[in-house]
């Protein structure tokens, strides 16, 4: 220790006052610790640092492990700095903390609350009590700043560094201290330097305990406390660090500036989809309530005089009702709002011009020269012309997905023909089926008709309704593939006649039509499709039994 109190009070300096004199007050038991108030001694020579010392026996609070050479002269040292570069600070040699009962190394008060306290740590401590300490500091009101001892700074020499790096090997208590300041220094007294490390100037770690640094060499009596904008606040540097740290923070500031925008712009992003997703289920219900309450005469109503015209003429040329109208004639696709002619019509339009209008010319169908053909019959906006045309094909596409077209060649993306397959349009007196068609085709259905993405598309149908709209759409599809104009339909009453008959009667049927009668029963309970060679069987049954 360097401080000590005469018995009239004084406070004597051990690097300041005569030797001589000093020898002789600790030999009469004049001087005193000021923290513990035991008597002290001195002692200083040519190779040693002046300094006072408690006797080996004596227990105190403030009394620990006797001072080395090197924990004395960095405390010198930094005073030293402190008095020359900082004159009208006060500063001070092992200044006791009353709040916290501490007792700093070197205290520096510079005015309007800014303190603090510089601790030459030499000896070992774990981390958890330099932690406590540290938290004892910040209860005072104080900025600590640590400097560990030579001991502590061992270097590994290699050969696969650069020019600014060496190899360190640092404890768990060093990298604990870097974590929180972001800065390491060690105190070189012998060459009066302060050697910084720590992420403000790079550390990577090789293993548990080494690391590749880059060194900053300081001289002490060149050193300026600076303060920065970081949570440690103030770093000890000279002119050369400081540039270092200056860049270091001007690529951390661009670095968070880039990290908030990316942010933000995936925070925006994820809002837009929030939106959209709530869109999408609005639109969702809407077309679902749509399809329920299907009414030609409200969907006459959102049509153009002309367009009520040419869509009464269909409806009436097909015989369509509000129970019979097709599905495939009300699907709500992407994008549809391009067309301001609403899907019933414009979708029964593209099937009458490219299937009824050209089944006798046997002509391949283009899309974009159906898009000509009708362009003049339906509403859009001009500059959508590229995307009514796409949409069309998507159109057509889901007609050929139904069975009514089939494309024999293969070109580029929307350019490839189109050829008849069936020109039969079935008329299926079922709503509830209708619905369901159009609900599987639909823009809420993509990833069932294989136009959707798996990981980004919005699923609208669970498990059974799925089933349910697959169930619909396949006897959609065997009507269009069969040919028919109409579902082929067999009472169950009468298969239950048939039955009762055989019964009573006592006709023996051979096990495969038993195994046909089977079959029919299940499709009929559970209104699978019923082909016309299933229909003609059991009729010829009948026929040949009771006839």
């Amino acid at each position: 220790m360097f401080v000590a109190i005469h018995q009239n009070g004084k406070r004597q300096l051990a690097f300041h006052e005569d030797k001589e004199r000093l020898y002789s007050l600790a030999q009469a038991k004049e001087l005193y610790c000021p923290h513990c108030h035991k008597h002290v001694f001195f002692r200083g020579g040519a190779k040693r640092i002046h300094h006072f010392y408690h006797e080996r026996h004596v227990e105190g609070s403030f009394v620990g492990e006797p001072e080395t050479q090197e924990h004395l002269g960095g405390k010198l040292a930094i005073y030293n700095w402190l008095k020359e570069q900082y004159p009208n600070a006060y500063v001070a040699l092992e200044e006791r903390i009353t709040k916290t009962n501490q007792i700093a190394d070197v205290y520096a008060d510079f005015g309007n609350g800014h303190k603090f306290a510089f601790e030459i740590q030499c000896a070992e401590q774990t981390a958890e009590k330099w932690l406590e300490r540290r938290k004892l500091y910040a209860i005072a009101g104080i900025k600590d700043i640590w400097l560990f001892g030579t001991n502590f700074y061992k270097e590994i020499h290699t050969e696969d560094t650069e020019d600014d790096e060496v190899v360190l090997r640092l404890k768990f208590a060093q990298q604990i201290v870097n974590e929180k300041e972001r800065s390491v220094y060690f105190i070189d007294v012998k060459n009066n330097l302060v050697k910084h490390i720590g992420k403000f100037f790079g550390i990577y770690f090789r293993n548990e305990t080494r690391a590749i640094v880059k060194l900053q060499e300081i001289v002490i009596d060149e050193m300026k406390l600076i303060k920065i904008q970081s949570p440690c606040k103030y770093a000890l540097c000279n002119k050369s660090s400081y540039e270092k740290l200056q860049q270091y923070f001007i690529a951390t500031t661009k670095k968070a500036a880039e990290l908030w925008h990316k942010r933000k712009k995936e925070n925006a992003i994820r809002i837009q989809r929030i939106h959209q997703k709530q869109t999408q289920q609005k639109r969702f219900q809407q077309y679902k309530r749509y399809l329920s309450n299907f009414n030609i005469d409200k969907v006459l109503q959102r049509m153009s005089h002309r367009e009520q015209v040419l869509f009464r003429r269909l409806v009436k040329e097909c015989g369509f009702t509000d129970t019979n109208f097709p599905g495939i004639f009300n699907i709500q696709m992407e994008n549809y709002r391009c067309i301001h002619t609403p899907y019933p019509l414009w979708q029964l339009l593209v099937f009458h011009k490219a299937i009824k209008h050209n089944y006798s010319k046997k002509q391949p169908i283009y899309s974009k020269y159906l898009f000509k053909d009708i362009k003049n019959q339906i509403r859009y906006d001009f500059k959508d012309g590229k995307e009514v045309a796409t949409l069309i094909h998507s159109y057509l596409v889901l007609l050929e997905k139904c069975g009514f077209l089939d494309k024999k060649t293969w070109y580029r993306k929307y350019t490839h023909p189109f050829e008849i397959e069936n020109n039969v349009l079935p008329i299926v007196n079922n709503k509830e089926l209708n619905a369901n068609v159009a609900l599987y085709f639909s823009e809420f259905n993509l990833l069932a008709i294989g136009w959707g993405n798996y990981y980004d598309t919005e699923v609208f149908f669970d498990d059974d309704e799925q089933d349910v709209l697959e169930k619909a759409t396949n006897y959609y599809q065997n009507v269009v593939l069969n040919k028919m104009e109409s579902p082929l339909q067999i009472e169950e009453g009468l298969l239950e006649w048939f039955q009762q008959v055989v019964l009573e009667q006592s006709v023996e049927l051979e096990t495969h039509k038993k195994d046909f009668i089977d079959r029919l029963t299940y499709l009929v309970l559970e209104k699978e499709f019923i082909s016309q060679g299933f229909y003609d069987t059991f009729i010829a049954l009948i026929k040949e039994k009771f006839n």
